[in-house]
């Protein structure tokens, strides 16, 4: 597969390639909090979010500023040395929106993307001034105005995004649109004149793409922790039995994903009158549609968790050419000391302080795993969605096959839960009318009775209650997800040795 065709490919799965519609979304930053550092290694999908849609700063650590340093003198040298390297003084781009090519109008995708590039950077040879303006536009909420590209020569987000850096351009500060010179004056910043590799670095990368899909992955795990959670008040409402979620129903099949959401689903309903020796309790019924909805909700969160591994590998590493290497020698292993590899080996020198390297092509820039793992997330949604809507009065069958792309999956599956879960609170006022002694697990019961306060009428209000919250805040003790635990598979670890 093309690169370009991948990358096309990532950008239906994700979004459907659907024009954003205005009005502009800006965000609703809040107070500021501690600053997340950007290393370039451990940068992960919450602190992204937080940084796109709270407006949490960001800053660098000192290795990542140094390790710049390193590369850029490792590339002029390189240039002394004779070593060819694309991209070196490419000119900076002048903002300009290719006409009919849809803006995006979610300033905190925009900022995303931002944030990507600043902490991938740490393996580029940008400027210091390049490097800080990026993290200035973050903090300082200078977002700038960028486009899908309507063919594939146009400029696309990341070229609009180095424009408006050096003062070209529009870009919407703190919310309000106006000319990237006017907000760079406001602020107090000064346009970048990019040199050298800075505008290569800039534009070169799936950044844009590798942020969507990182915002999507947030969203995809908090759909499913509502999943849980409404699966859980719909057991509590239809009296099922807990017995099929228990350790010896699970140990008979260990699948590693369906047992840990099968234990999870268990302990939302620590409390429950389902464990009493209730006369009317237990199983009252037990549809298909629940049974379906279990191994689903375990197959969509094994599916989020290989996007979520994807999407850690690409947020903290390079799919940028050539690859700077520092401190790397001939020595490291056999193919670097053969004739070919000499090419690009930069012996070291005084612009480069003495520190030698490679300066090597790469072919990173395909976005393939994400794709594949973008998609069968995507697909395993529309699976899941299908169980929910069976489990559903009123709502008509949902065809799997439909959810071809994750952003259109991911507001079908909530609005199915909204509905769902409105449902579930009227079971659950039933069989406490039934016995007003009845208990149901904790989290169930929070948002049951959160749910009666702010959406007596259900409906849309339910989707907003689902989206103006997280399932996690009823849930603070639940296990973590399988992996979360385990080191992010970084190559790119040893450039630091």
């Amino acid at each position: 597969m093309k690169i370009r065709t991948a990358a096309a490919l990532l950008a239906f799965i994700v979004s459907g390639g659907a024009a954003f519609a205005e009005p502009y979304r800006p965000i609703a930053a809040g107070e500021a909090g501690d600053a997340i550092t950007l290393t370039g290694h451990d940068l992960t999908i919450e602190q992204l979010a937080a940084i796109a849609r709270k407006g949490q700063p960001v800053e660098v650590s000192p290795e990542v500023r140094d390790h710049q340093a390193d590369a850029h003198g490792l590339l002029l040298e390189g240039a002394a040395e004779g070593v060819a390297i694309p991209g070196l003084g490419l000119p900076a781009p002048d903002g300009a929106i290719t006409p009919g090519a849809p803006e995006v109008m979610d300033e905190a995708l925009v900022r995303a993307a931002m944030a990507v590039s600043a902490n991938t950077l740490v393996y580029q040879p940008v400027t210091a001034p390049v490097a800080q303006m990026l993290l200035d536009f973050l903090n300082d909420r200078i977002t700038p105005v960028v486009a899908r590209p309507a063919d594939a020569s146009a400029p696309g987000p990341l070229a609009n995004i180095a424009a408006a850096m050096a003062g070209h351009g529009d870009v919407y500060y703190r919310g309000i649109r106006m000319s990237a010179v006017q907000a760079l004056s406001q602020a107090g910043l000064t346009p970048i004149v990019p040199t050298d590799f800075d505008s290569h670095a800039l534009i070169d990368s799936n950044a844009f793409e590798i942020a969507r899909t990182a915002l999507l992955a947030n969203d995809g795990k908090q759909a499913l922790e509502w999943a849980d959670l409404i699966y859980a008040m719909d057991l509590d409402g239809l009296s099922g039995s807990p017995a099929p979620l228990s350790l010896p129903a699970q140990a008979n099949r260990p699948y590693q994903w369906l047992d840990w959401d099968a234990e999870r689903i268990l302990g939302l309903l620590k409390g429950s009158y389902l464990f009493l020796d209730d006369p009317a309790g237990p199983a009252r019924t037990y549809p298909d549609s629940l049974i379906l909805s279990l191994t689903r909700q375990g197959a969509a969160w094994q599916a989020w968790g290989a996007l979520r591994d994807a999407v850690l590998v690409a947020l903290n590493s390079s799919d940028q050419s050539p690859v700077f290497r520092v401190g790397l020698s001939p020595r490291e292993s056999d193919e670097l000391s053969t004739p070919q590899m000499m090419k690009y080996y930069v012996k070291g020198g005084l612009t480069s302080g003495g520190k030698r390297g490679f300066i090597v092509p790469a072919f990173n820039r395909d976005p393939y795993p994400l794709a594949r793992n973008a998609a069968s997330l995507a697909a395993a949604l529309g699976d899941l969605a299908s169980a929910v809507a069976r489990r559903t009065p009123g709502q008509p069958a949902i065809d799997p096959n439909n959810f071809s792309d994750l952003e259109r999956g991911l507001d079908a599956l909530n609005r199915l839960l909204a509905a769902d879960i409105a449902n579930a609170v009227v079971l659950m006022d039933a069989r406490t009318a039934e016995n007003p002694s009845r208990r149901f697990g904790d989290a169930p019961t929070a948002v049951w009775t959160d749910l009666h306060k702010v959406a007596p009428a259900g409906g849309s209000v339910t989707l907003d209650f689902l989206r103006s919250r997280s399932a996690s805040a009823y849930t603070p003790d639940s296990e973590p997800p399988p992996g979360t635990d385990a080191p992010i598979p970084l190559a790119q670890e040893r450039i630091h040795h």
